[in-house]
C-alpha cells in the first residue's frame, strides 16, 4: 500500500508552514481611533469701545475635534444666523435711553461630545467717528490700516519769507499748522511747522498740500488752490503785521463733493455763524483773525452728509488758557474741527458736534501721539509755552 499518510502529513505540513509564513509577512493593520477631544477656548472675545456709527467683531478660538459649532448670543438671547467664529455686530448706535453700553455678547462653541461658553463681553458705545471719506474733522481716522506711525514716515516743516512755495507731499495725512506769534520773527520772516506722515501701503488716495504767500494774495489764492470739490482746508493762519498767511489742505484723488465757503464776521458774531453753519450740515475746518480783527471762517459741506446737524460751541481763549478750553470741549462731546488765532485777538476753538451726541471724547496733550486714530486738532507754539492737542 503506497504511504499516503507519509505524504497527506507532509502536505499538512507544508501547508501549515505557508500559513504561519503567509501570517508573518502579511500581518492584518489594526487602526486605532484616536479619543474625541473636548472643546476648549483658547482666544476669548475680547470687550471693546466702538465709536457711534461703526461695527464691531468680536471674535473666538477653540480646540477640540471637529467639527466645531458656534452659536453667539446677545444679553443671553441667541442671535439667529451667527454660528462662526467671528460676529460682526450692527452698527453702534446708543443704547436704551441714551445709554453707552450696547450689549453683552457670548459665545457657545460645541462638538459632537462636549460644549464650552466663552467668557463674557460688552459692546460699549465711543465718541463719533468720521464716515468713510469725510475729511472734514479728525482726519486721522480716515486711515484704516495699521503702520500710520511707524518710525521714517515723517515729513514736517515750511519757512515762507514774501512767498512760499507750494509743499506737496503724496500720500500722506498731515497735521494742521502750527500756529502763535512765535512763527514769525522781527525780519518779517514766518515759518510754520506741521507733521505729514505716509500712508501705511497699500492705502493711497490721499495728499497734503502747506502753503504761504503775501497777505494780499489770501483770498486769490483760497480761489487758485482750494476751489475745487475734492479740497479741505484744514488751517489757516494770518499774520498781517508780517503780510503773509499760511494755510494747509488735504486733497482726494477723487471727486468727493466738498464745497468750501468763506464767512467773514466780527468775533460777536462767530457763535451765531458756527451755528448756522453747523444747521447746514456744514463744519468749519480752519479759522483765523484778519488785520481788522475778524473772524475768517473756512467751512464746507459734503454731498455725503447732507442732513446732519452740527450743533456747536465756540470759545475765544488766551494763549494760556487753550489747552483747558480744548478739554472743556471734548469733554462736553464736542470735536475741535477748527482751531486759529493770534495773542492779541485771542485764539478760536471751534467745537462741532452732531446733535445730541454728547459723549465725552478722550484727548491728550503729547505732540504726536502713537495711540491709534488720534488726530491733532491744536498745535499753538509760543515763547511763553507750547500747547498740543490730540482728540479721538
Amino acid at each position: 500500500m503506497p504511504p499516503r499518510t507519509t505524504t497527506s502529513c507532509t502536505l499538512s505540513f507544508l501547508l501549515a508552514l505557508l500559513l504561519v509564513t503567509g501570517c508573518g509577512s502579511n500581518s492584518a493593520t489594526t487602526t486605532t481611533t484616536p479619543p474625541v477631544q473636548d472643546v476648549a477656548i483658547t482666544v476669548q472675545p475680547l470687550s471693546q469701545v466702538v465709536p457711534i456709527g461703526k461695527t464691531a467683531t468680536f471674535s473666538v478660538t477653540a480646540t477640540g475635534t471637529g467639527p466645531l459649532s458656534y452659536q453667539w448670543s446677545e444679553n443671553g438671547v441667541a442671535i439667529l444666523g451667527a454660528n462662526d467664529a467671528t460676529f460682526s455686530t450692527p452698527v453702534v448706535e446708543f443704547g436704551g435711553v441714551g445709554s453707552t453700553l450696547i450689549g453683552s455678547y457670548q459665545v457657545v462653541v460645541s462638538n459632537l461630545s462636549s460644549f464650552v461658553a466663552s467668557n463674557t463681553a460688552t459692546l460699549i458705545a465711543g465718541p463719533r467717528s468720521p464716515k468713510a471719506g469725510d475729511l472734514r474733522y479728525l482726519l486721522f481716522q480716515q486711515v484704516s490700516l495699521p503702520g500710520l506711525l511707524d518710525d521714517g514716515g515723517l515729513q514736517s516743516g515750511v519757512n515762507c519769507d514774501e512767498d512760499c512755495t507750494l509743499n506737496f507731499i503724496g500720500n500722506t495725512v498731515g497735521t494742521p499748522l502750527e500756529i502763535g506769534d512765535g512763527n514769525c520773527n522781527d525780519s518779517g520772516d514766518c515759518g510754520w511747522g506741521f507733521d505729514a506722515l505716509n500712508l501705511p501701503p497699500p492705502m493711497t488716495g490721499l495728499t497734503m498740500y502747506y502753503r504761504g504767500d503775501s497777505y494780499s494774495s489770501f483770498t486769490s489764492d483760497l480761489r487758485q488752490w482750494i476751489d475745487t470739490s475734492n479740497i479741505v482746508v484744514t488751517s489757516l493762519d494770518m499774520e498781517p503785521l508780517s503780510g503773509l498767511f499760511a494755510m494747509s489742505w488735504v486733497e482726494t484723488a477723487q471727486t468727493e463733493g466738498f464745497d468750501h465757503r468763506l464767512d467773514v464776521v466780527s468775533p460777536a458774531q462767530i457763535p451765531a455763524t458756527a451755528a448756522s453753519v453747523g444747521a447746514a450740515s456744514r463744519i468749519i475746518t480752519a479759522a483765523s483773525f484778519d488785520a481788522s480783527g475778524n473772524a475768517n471762517l473756512i467751512s464746507y459741506g459734503w454731498e455725503g452728509d447732507t442732513t446732519t446737524v452740527y450743533e456747536t460751541q465756540t470759545t475765544i481763549a488766551q494763549h494760556g488758557e487753550v489747552c483747558s478750553a480744548a478739554a472743556t470741549l471734548a469733554n462736553e462731546g464736542y470735536i475741535i474741527s477748527a482751531f486759529g488765532g493770534n495773542d492779541t485777538d485771542g485764539f478760536m476753538l471751534i467745537g462741532m458736534r452732531v446733535q445730541g451726541d454728547s459723549l465725552p471724547r478722550s484727548i491728550n496733550d503729547t505732540a504726536l501721539d502713537k495711540a491709534p486714530y488720534f488726530t491733532p486738532v491744536v498745535f499753538l507754539t509760543d515763547s511763553e509755552g507750547d500747547c498740543y492737542v490730540n482728540e479721538q
